[in-house]
């Protein structure tokens, strides 16, 4: 059952509330999927977690002291899922390699500026270990490389916050580009 199956249902055995009251419910069971969506659960899923539309009107409506009618004909039909075959596959992995080719490389060169920006913080933190070997080693003390050390360790935080912002952003973006390839291949008609 997906999430129209279930809604669907569950507005039909939900049918004796009061409309406002009833589009309330189900917007409150929309957010469910949507949440559940959102931590990468399939649909399928999320309604087994929630339970089934019967079990869930009954509790509803035993809250408001009714019960459903025992004479609902109402006979849910599974979903026939979409068989993909082999050549439907193939297609779409040759009508995707050029545009993922392309896509794949822009994100292997950002995740190259995210390395270039993690080596050069590390590279800014390791700044002062330097001026302390070239203090002990030189025996020579000069105030300007002092303060020269302490602006680059201080470029060396703002470095490492948008190191962490540029990371956070490449996983998302390579992720979510990698989960809707694999809906296509799967020819899910939802994507990420």
């Amino acid at each position: 059952m997906d999430k129209t199956e279930f809604l669907n249902e569950l507005a039909l055995k939900l049918a004796g509330l009061d409309p406002e009251e009833r589009k309330e419910i189900l917007a409150d069971y929309m957010e469910h999927f949507a949440a559940g969506e959102t931590s990468g659960k399939s649909e399928q899923e999320i309604v087994f977690d929630l339970g089934t539309p019967d079990e869930i009107a009954r509790d509803i409506l035993a809250e408001r002291g009714e019960s459903l009618p025992e004479d609902s004909y109402y006979v849910p039909r599974p979903s026939q899922p979409k068989k993909r075959g082999a050549g439907f596959k193939v297609g779409v992995f040759l009508a995707m390699l050029i545009p993922n080719l392309v896509v794949y490389s822009l994100l292997l060169s950002f995740w190259g500026v995210v390395a270039g920006f993690i080596g050069s913080t590390v590279g800014f933190f390791l700044t002062p270990f330097g001026f302390i070997l070239d203090a002990v080693l030189n025996q020579a003390f000069e105030w300007y490389k002092l303060f020269g050390t302490i602006g680059i360790v201080g470029l060396g935080f703002i470095f490492f916050v948008v190191t962490i912002w540029m990371t956070k952003a490449m996983i998302i973006a390579t992720v979510g580009y990698t989960k809707f390839n694999i809906h296509l291949m799967k020819g899910e008609s939802k994507h990420v």
